[in-house]
């Protein structure tokens, strides 16, 4: 071999060379980090060979969580959690749900899900040595679905380490482990599939999606990463979809966790405005410098933005020097500061900085009441109150209207009686029911002058409505006639 290598013009100490790196080489591929790499010189995303070691560490950490109520069958409907149900005297059943939770510390305090325990007669926890205690309530929160409760175990509990769901990438591995249907401590695997899910008109809601299954009866258990630490909760499924689950991040809950011990409810602050994000449409309308912040739509009577000076379409896009990101971002500002505190914003009102001075208040509990919308009235198709740019109808509102609808000053407005398919105005999410009180700040007192408005503010390209719903609800809405050009 080296003779011949030699006769061709080969050196020896370029063979002994090659020769001592394939030997390297050959030690490096079975190495333990060589199956970090692939061809291509990138990682290997392969899955874990096994979760086995992780359960077993954390199993002892969860529970089951009974909760017995007393209701009417003809005013139950589907919930989060797996019931079993028994007659009982009058009609009344008495329902027994099941829902999971964990440890979270050695001295009995577990967490679970708020509408796991909601209005329950009796909470029983049962361990996975299968002892049970009796739980109490220390402190619920509805607005983000936890709860705390405590029981007094005769034995020392093994507590869950909780990680930082601030650093969990979509596509990380996630474990579930809980009581679907109450098969106790079931496991189940997946991956996160987003973060930051929204699925109500909840400020304080803010999700990471798995595809890890969840079920009935999942609700208020921990949602671990491949280290065994708790990144999230687990809360609520898409009934529309399967492997779609949402849990709550652990980041989130870790203030609550504080205060519902402290105190046994959340206190947030309040200023007492409906926020709207900035969008382009906004920026034409209000000639703003670019996009940023939150549009007021709403500012509620006798409260602390009104005492501040805050009024109807000022934008706001900073509270005490930081930036306003969108509307959640404002909220959560907002309600993360205590009441009786000073906060000082800054935004634009008629394209002049504006600075307000505000003093947080306590936010009551959100309602739980969804409003509901009249049934449209019928309007035919093409009438003449029906504007073909917009994609919407609209009448003059009748003394008895405004009187329902508690109007008793200027702008009078007009009701939307339909609103067309595949128009700016659905797009703009207006319906049968609505009553437009101003367009592009200037009040509407007529169908007619509605009509006016329409026409001379085409060329803008966008509309931006002030509109009261059903239920005093305020909303800013913008429609982008340029769709129909």
């Amino acid at each position: 071999m080296f003779s011949f290598l030699r006769r061709i013009g080969v050196p020896a100490t370029l063979v002994v060379l090659a020769l001592l790196i394939g030997f390297v080489l050959g030690l490096v591929s079975r190495s333990p980090i060589a199956g970090l790499v692939n061809s291509a010189g990138t990682r290997n995303l392969s899955a874990p060979s096994s979760f086995a070691e992780v359960v077993s560490e954390v199993n002892p950490s969860v529970v089951s969580v009974t909760s017995t109520k007393i209701i009417d069958l003809n005013q139950a409907h589907d919930g989060f959690e797996f019931w079993s149900l028994r007659p009982e005297d009058e009609g009344l059943h008495k329902s027994r749900g099941f829902g999971s939770g964990f440890v979270l510390r050695e001295d009995g305090i577990i967490v679970t899900n708020d509408h796991v325990i909601d209005d329950a007669r009796q909470l029983t926890v049962r361990l996975l040595s299968g002892e049970e205690y009796p739980a109490r309530v220390l402190g619920t929160d509805s607005e983000t679905d936890l709860a705390l409760i405590k029981i007094e175990s005769r034995n020392g509990l093994q507590p869950v380490r909780l990680g930082n769901s601030d650093e969990v990438r979509v596509g990380d591995w996630v474990m579930a482990v809980g009581n679907p249907y109450n098969y106790e401590h079931s496991v189940t695997v997946g991956v996160v599939s987003a973060k930051d899910r929204r699925m109500e008109d909840n400020p304080f809601e803010s999700y990471i999606q798995t595809d890890a299954a969840i079920n009935f009866g999942n609700s208020g258990g921990p949602l671990f990463n491949s280290q065994g630490e708790v990144v999230a909760i687990n809360s609520a499924i898409s009934t529309r979809g399967r492997s779609i689950g949402f849990a709550i991040p652990i980041n989130l809950a870790k203030n609550i966790f504080r205060q519902l011990e402290r105190q046994g409810r959340v206190v947030r602050g309040f200023l007492g405005v409906k926020p709207v994000e900035v969008n382009a449409e906004h920026v034409k309308v209000l000639q703003l410098p670019q996009p940023r912040g939150v549009l007021i739509a709403e500012v509620s009577p006798n409260s602390a933005a009104e005492s501040a000076g805050i009024r109807l379409y000022d934008v706001i896009t900073e509270i005490d020097g930081q930036a306003v990101q969108d509307r959640e971002d404002f909220f959560q500002k907002v309600a993360q500061t205590r009441p009786g505190t000073t906060i000082k914003l800054k935004g634009f009102r008629d394209r002049e900085a504006v600075e307000f001075a505000a003093v947080v208040r306590e936010r009551q509990p959100l309602s739980q009441a969804r409003s509901t919308r009249p049934d449209p009235p019928e309007v035919p198709g093409g009438s003449s109150g029906t504007s073909v740019d917009a994609g919407i109808a609209v009448q003059d509102l009748t003394d008895q209207q405004r009187r329902l609808h508690r109007i008793e000053s200027e702008p009078k407005g007009v009701l939307v009686t339909q609103v067309l398919g595949l128009s700016p105005a659905a797009d703009a999410g207006l319906a049968a029911g609505d009553i437009i009180l101003e367009v592009n700040r200037q009040p509407v007192k007529s169908r007619a002058e509605f009509q006016r408005m329409l026409s001379q503010l085409r060329s803008s390209g966008a509309l931006m409505m002030l509109v009261l719903r059903p239920k005093q609800e305020y909303r800013i809405v913008t429609l982008r006639l340029e769709r129909l050009e």
